[in-house]
């Protein structure tokens, strides 16, 4: 199955060290294949293996970094 992308939406990132510790984390995450996060629009692009992780998936190991996650405005749900 091909790849795929979700955007979020993450509140609260302080700084660009977190932008980044929190790229490495996800990118450490079995099925998550790159992970930018941009500081200065608060988003994170995940592309992961469909396979490996669903969308849903995705969306939980952001969550768990401690930080409030959303989808953006007109965003569908992360149920893939």
């Amino acid at each position: 199955m091909p790849e795929k992308e979700l955007k979020l939406e993450v509140m609260d990132i302080v700084c660009t060290g977190c932008a980044e510790d929190m790229q490495i984390v996800l990118m450490g995450r079995d099925g998550i294949i790159s992970a930018h996060v941009d500081y200065g629009e608060g988003t994170v692009n995940v592309v992961y293996d469909p396979d490996v992780i669903d969308a849903r998936g995705v969306f939980a190991a952001v969550s768990r970094l401690g930080f409030k996650t959303r989808l953006p405005q007109g965003g569908q749900s992360p149920t893939a």
